[in-house]
């Protein structure tokens, strides 16, 4: 369960990982396919793209790269961040993204470096 910012409570289980290659000029990377209820609603599913750009910036900077287990907390917290911002999450089935622009920010609070 998570209580979101915008005042939605949600209830989250992981489904699956796949790689993938968007065609949206992001490249390689991973799905990460969550299905999600919000506030006893009917479940829908949600995909946090992690590209393999973001990983190879975030390696550079730290000199190693993110685990297995790493990379999930990563689409986890892209996954909170889209609780917290959008009441309308079954709009965004493949709008939630973690880039080079977001993921230090992301990763922050977790502390990995």
């Amino acid at each position: 369960m998570y209580a979101g910012e915008t005042g939605v409570s949600y209830q989250y289980f992981f489904a699956s990982r796949r790689s993938v290659v968007r065609p949206e000029g992001l490249g390689p990377g991973s799905d990460f396919i969550f299905v999600v209820m919000a506030d006893q609603r009917p479940p829908f599913t949600l995909r946090i793209f992690v590209s393999e750009r973001s990983l190879a910036s975030w390696e550079q900077r730290h000199g190693r790269r993110l685990d297995a287990n790493e990379q999930y907390a990563l689409a986890k917290m892209r996954l909170f961040r889209a609780f917290d911002e959008s009441p309308h999450l079954a709009r965004e089935a493949l709008g939630l993204v973690v880039d080079e622009a977001n993921v230090e920010d992301l990763l922050e609070p977790l502390d990995l470096a």
